[in-house]
């Protein structure tokens, strides 16, 4: 108790003041409300559940021309003994504007927490009259303050416009025309121009107001010119608009000046292309979409190499003609709403939007080191040029265009330092591993989070290979996950010349200063035939060392690698070798591993195993490439299977993000209905090997999922051995448990 006043009294008198009281709590760029009186409510007319609502997120009503105003006073008010007063204008239920004045207040800091106390009042009626007073004072000196210009007069009773010109003209008096709305289309406006003058006349004819527009009209030799008409609507004393008065001002050569400046600024002058202020405005106004907030975008840097050498030798022209090539193939790949620009001399950045997967980045950056290559004659050699490109993805490495640009030149940096034409992805494998957990759990991307990794490297292997759609990349990432997480210097899998492994499917990675360049074919088949050799000796995973070999052949190849120590895995298929997978370490010391160390490795080495002796199955479904992209995106659960062996083939994503641990080759009855025998009603012994068309459909329980679906059966490739059927499930739970 103060003074004999309670503090409930206290709050009573708050809640009566006729404004709005409110406190904030600001922290991490969030603005929240903690608390607001009743009289905020009664203020703005909203009940006390729709004025939190509308407080929760007075952002979104504000007008966009306001924002900056609003921005620089939270930054002031977070100042110590801030304190801020302001004026914005807020967008009503039913599209008016409505003016608010805050006073605010710095209350309390805690770490990184402020308390923001406000007072809020409603000065919409203030603002209105000022404007009105305004209004007034224009109408009353418009026709005073033209000097050398046209003033206009237009009666809105006889559809009569007159312009009075000026001194400089005064033998022509006045120009008169009769019939002017009713002839506008044919009028001297510009035919461009013609809808927005009628709008405004339009619009100054329903009510006294003051506007302003720009217009064009027409000049006998077909060219035009620009003018501004600064128009104010007039009440008569029958109570409606009788007439518009105004100023007409040639801004020609003003306009121009803007116009050209803005395509100059737009458009790189050699390449046609943006330039890097523009293009950073555009991409940052992209990422404040909030239709892109969740989606997956690319920025890139493309440098192009060794342009200071070829000018040396050849002269610029050469160079210019390159860049020219580049930003022309550049702008080819760009589809719909990416953006391509130029940075420096001899850097363009390309920004893409909306990519269905990672491996989209990827693909497309492989694509531009290929096509972005040349090969130019200088005496009796041949001068290559290439190009080194970075990568950024957002959200997961920024949501401003200046935290992507700089992960992007992160990534040309390491490109470029390992010996450029290539390219990099930043953070590539936990930025893969990332998403593939985020999508198969659904979770949202909280850019205040960012990526947090607390998954365990078996975990993160697993779900880098959810990126089922480029298999190469997925594999790659995963070795250099491995390689990195385990402090090896380079990791591959050297398949077997005999088996099964496609040389296409193999994936190296390298950590900087243990690169090996191109290798003879002697040298790489000694590499197979040494590890092949290594199989009869080691048939799991294995450390082996320089000192531990006796035969000179492979004492030579270690020697000759800079091997100190290496731990090899076998892969065999049906107990047949069919490569290896190795993970090599050139220094001088002892490679030993923890058992539990050494159990996690083997663990991950059976994923890659069961990945890689998976190619085969996955190269015979190529030729079905346009029916697993639709049953990809198809809102059922779809697989393929093999109606022999019941082993899964395919599975699309949404059966993916519900069952993330299912892998191709599992056994369909035991992950799908956790049984060890195939089921007594499966889908698809019903259909018949001789009908390439037959098709049959079964309502069943499926316990994996916990759903009741309706599961139709039909025939993918139809053949007396290892036939593929494809299945697609709707969830019917609701109707048939109703």
């Amino acid at each position: 108790m103060t003074n004999g006043i309670k503090m409930e009294d206290c709050i009573s008198m708050i809640n009566n003041v006729i404004a709005g009281i409110c406190v904030f709590e600001y922290e991490n760029n969030k603005l929240k409300p903690i608390f607001a009186n009743d009289g905020f409510f009664r203020m703005l007319g909203y009940p006390k559940t729709k004025g939190e609502k509308y407080l929760k997120n007075v952002k979104m009503h504000i007008i966009p021309e306001d924002m900056p105003i609003f921005e620089q006073g939270i930054e002031d008010v977070l100042k110590d003994d801030g304190s801020v007063e302001i004026e914005f204008r807020t967008v009503t239920d039913n599209g008016g504007l409505r003016w608010l004045q805050v006073t605010g207040n710095l209350y309390s800091r805690e770490g990184s927490k402020y308390v923001i106390v406000t007072v809020i009042h409603d000065i919409t009626e203030k603002k209105n009259v000022e404007e009105e007073l305004l209004l007034q004072a224009e109408q009353m000196h418009i026709i005073m303050e033209a000097s050398d210009e046209k003033i206009m007069d237009y009666n809105a009773k006889t559809d009569v416009l007159v312009f009075k010109l000026s001194s400089e003209h005064s033998a022509v008096g006045e120009i008169i025309i009769n019939r002017y709305l009713q002839q506008l289309d044919t009028s001297e406006i510009y035919p461009e121009d013609v809808d927005k003058c009628k709008e405004v006349f339009d619009s100054m004819l329903k009510g006294p107001k003051h506007d302003t527009v720009e217009i064009r009209t027409k000049r006998f030799d077909g060219s035009y010119k620009w003018y501004q008409f600064n128009l104010t609507s007039l009440l008569g004393a029958e109570g409606y608009v009788t007439r518009i008065v105004g100023r007409v001002v040639n801004i020609h050569e003003k306009k121009l000046q803007e116009i050209n400046l803005e395509l100059r600024a737009r458009r790189d002058s050699l390449n046609n292309i943006y330039s890097e202020d523009t293009v950073r405005q555009l991409i940052d106004i992209a990422l404040s979409e909030k239709e892109n907030s969740d989606t997956l975008n690319a920025l890139m840097i493309v440098d192009i190499d060794n342009c200071k050498h070829v000018s040396d030798l050849l002269g610029q022209a050469q160079v210019d003609k390159i860049l020219a090539e580049t930003a022309m193939y550049l702008s080819e790949t760009a589809k719909g709403e990416d953006i391509v620009g130029k940075l420096d001399i001899d850097k363009f950045v390309l920004y893409i939007r909306n990519l269905n997967t990672l491996s989209d980045a990827d693909l497309i950056a492989s694509e531009i080191v290929k096509k972005v290559s040349f090969e130019l004659p200088y005496e009796n050699e041949i001068l290559n040029v290439n190009c080194s490109v970075g990568v950024a993805i957002s959200p997961y490495h920024g949501i401003s265009y200046e935290e992507l640009f700089n992960k992007t030149q992160r990534a040309l940096t390491r490109t470029k330092a390992n010996g450029k034409c290539g390219y990099r992805i930043y953070d590539a494998a936990s930025t893969m591993a990332y998403h593939a957990l985020r999508k198969s759990e659904n979770v949202p991307y909280d850019p205040e989070k960012g990526m947090v990794l607390g998954y365990s490297t078996e975990d993160m292997v697993m779900q880098i290979f959810l990126e089922e759609k480029v298999f190469d990349a997925a594999l790659k990432s995963a070795i250099e996950l491995i390689t990195v997480r385990y402090k090896f210097h380079r990791g591959y899998i050297c398949g077997n010349e005999k088996g099964s492994l496609p040389n296409s499917k193999l994936a190296q990675f390298s950590v900087r200063g243990y690169e090996v360049g191109a290798e003879s074919k002697e040298q790489d088949n000694l590499r197979r035939i040494i590890y092949e050799i290594f199989y009869e000796s080691y048939k799991g995973a294995s450390v082996i060392h320089e000192y531990d070999i006796s035969v000179d052949e492979m004492r030579y190849y270690f020697q000759s690698q800079g091997i100190k120590s290496l731990l090899y895995y076998p892969l065999t298929s049906k107990g047949e070798y069919q490569g290896a997978i190795v993970f090599e370490n050139h220094e001088d010391v002892q490679l030993e591993f923890e058992d539990s160390v050494m159990e996690e490795l083997r663990s991950l080495f059976r994923i890659l195993e069961a990945h890689l002796l998976q190619v085969g199955l996955m190269d015979r479904l190529q030729e079905f490439v346009t029916q697993m992209d639709m049953m990809d995106n198809m809102d059922s659960y779809s697989y393929i299977v093999n109606a022999d062996t019941y082993e899964i083939s395919f599975v699309n994503k949404k059966l993916l993000m519900s069952l993330p641990n299912v892998k191709i080759g599992d056994i369909c009855y035991k992950v799908m209905q956790d049984r060890d025998t195939p089921c007594e009603h499966c889908v698809f012994r019903h259909l018949n090997k001789k009908d390439r068309h037959a098709r049959h459909t079964e309502e069943m329980f499926i316990y994996s999922l916990r759903c009741w679906n309706k599961i139709s059966a039909s025939w993918l490739e139809c053949k007396e051995k290892n036939a593929l059927v494809m299945l697609n499930g709707v969830d019917i739970s609701e109707y048939f448990m109703g």
